[in-house]
């Protein structure tokens, strides 16, 4: 029997996620294999960012 592949979301956040933005992840990202990536946090690895996003299947970038 074999595994179905879960589909890999990649949330891209430009500032700290609100309540709101959240919820709205919690739920594009149910039966997902979800990562994320802070633009807002320090000095961004642009180089790793790439890679994930070439990796996922959906990105989302958050404001």
């Amino acid at each position: 029997m074999s595994e179905e592949k879960k589909m890999k979301i990649l949330h891209i956040y430009r500032s700290e996620p609100t309540e709101d933005v959240k919820k709205l992840v919690e739920i594009v990202s149910r039966d997902r294999e979800a990562t994320e990536f802070k633009l807002y946090m320090g000095d961004p690895n642009y180089d790793q960012l790439v890679k994930m996003i070439f990796d996922a299947d959906k990105c989302i970038t958050w404001w």
